[in-house]
């Protein structure tokens, strides 16, 4: 397995994509991916892969062949492969032959790409963003682990962006649940746990810090410019530099006070305003938590949404001359500037080891011809 991020150059997808960033381990277990390496005879993995089924309450499996003899259709086949979407079930994949790439996306919406052979074996966790393809061998063979009733019916983006499959996963990676590193400006000790109340945004993320009263206006006026959940385009805008998908995500949650934002994907409308009018409604069917209005009843079918949405788009939206000539402001990024300093820091370092070494150089070469310079 070897893991880096992916170049998107208008190279053919089964080509490597190496932008020569490589990534960890440690970073794809952040993002709930995990990774293992099965080196033994064929009895010896399947017997490995076995355990791991019962650690994990896999009760069935299967194998999958892929390539052009193999599957009809198979250029047109491994290109709606490569549409980025999501599974409500984490997707346990064991390489037997071939190889491929499976593509994911990391916290800052940036595409990791993940290549896998034989003995490779590969836990991609439900909710994350995510895409696969062969490499150019066009031939790869694997097993598939699942319980009785696998939920593997891809939900393309946008579709999936209020997924509750989706918003648990931007969760876990907000809290920290995969194993990220709490902020290092916190202390150690039972304080070093996120939770939601530890700044002023809600489930506040660990990867940047919380929301200040100046990034929720920009976020405010981002949501009325590009629509509530487009988030790439936001990212793209860079008005909120250093702002994950999770974190706009749940602010928005927030600023809407409601936790389902589904009735306004799309729509370019005031968050705030519609947060003003749930802040005021009261009745027995009314439940929140952390001031956001949550869902008690049944979970509404795709055409319940959508008409919300479109009664929401009547009543509430903005027109496009409005939100068109909305103006973002575009802040220098401050993990730009902290790596900067950290460039200037390092060269400064260099240069006080050079002039140490110097320094020491000459101090023996009048050692050895025995004269003394006079100190300053």
């Amino acid at each position: 397995m070897r893991a880096y991020y992916y170049d998107n150059s208008d190279k053919d997808q089964r080509e490597q994509h190496d932008s020569g960033e490589a990534v960890s381990i440690e970073q794809l277990e952040a993002l709930g991916v995990e990774y293992r390496k099965f080196t033994g005879s064929d009895e010896e993995n399947l017997a490995a892969v076995e355990k791991l089924c019962q650690e994990r309450s896999y009760k069935n499996r299967d194998e999958i062949k892929i390539s052009p003899s193999l599957l009809p259709n198979y250029e047109e086949k491994i290109k709606t492969f490569f549409t980025e979407h999501i599974h409500e079930d984490e997707e346990i994949r064991f390489i037997l032959e071939g190889a491929g790439y499976f593509d994911v996306r990391d916290v800052l919406d940036k595409w990791v790409r993940i290549f896998v052979e034989k003995g490779d074996l590969l836990v991609v966790p439900a909710g994350i963003y995510h895409r696969f393809t062969l490499d150019t061998s066009n031939y790869i063979r694997a097993m598939r682990l699942f319980k009785e009733d696998p939920k593997w019916t891809p939900i393309n983006r946008p579709l999936a962006d209020n997924n509750e499959l989706r918003i648990q996963y931007l969760r876990k990676v907000a809290n920290g649940s995969f194993g990220i590193e709490a902020p290092r400006s916190m202390p150690t000790g039972q304080r070093n746990v996120v939770r939601s109340n530890d700044s002023a945004s809600l489930w506040n993320c660990t990867l940047s810090p919380g929301w200040t009263q100046e990034e929720v206006q920009v976020l405010r006026k981002a949501l009325l410019k590009f629509g509530i959940g487009n988030w790439m385009k936001i990212i793209e805008s860079e008005c909120l530099p250093g702002k994950t998908i999770a974190q706009m995500n749940l602010q928005t949650q927030r600023m809407l006070g409601q936790q389902s934002t589904a009735e306004f994907n799309g729509l370019h409308i005031d968050a705030l305003q519609i947060g003003e009018i749930n802040s005021k409604r009261q009745g027995p069917d009314i439940k929140r938590k952390n001031n956001c209005i949550v869902n008690t009843g049944g979970k509404l079918t795709r055409e319940q949404v959508e008409q919300r949405r479109m009664a929401h788009k009547s009543k509430y939206e903005v027109s496009a001359d409005v939100w068109s000539r909305i103006d973002l402001p575009k802040p220098e990024n401050p993990f730009l500037l902290l790596e900067k300093k950290r460039e200037e820091l390092q060269s400064l370092k260099s240069e006080l080891e050079d002039l140490r070494a110097r320094m020491s150089a000459i101090e023996q070469k009048d050692s050895h011809s025995g004269t003394k310079r006079p100190r300053e």
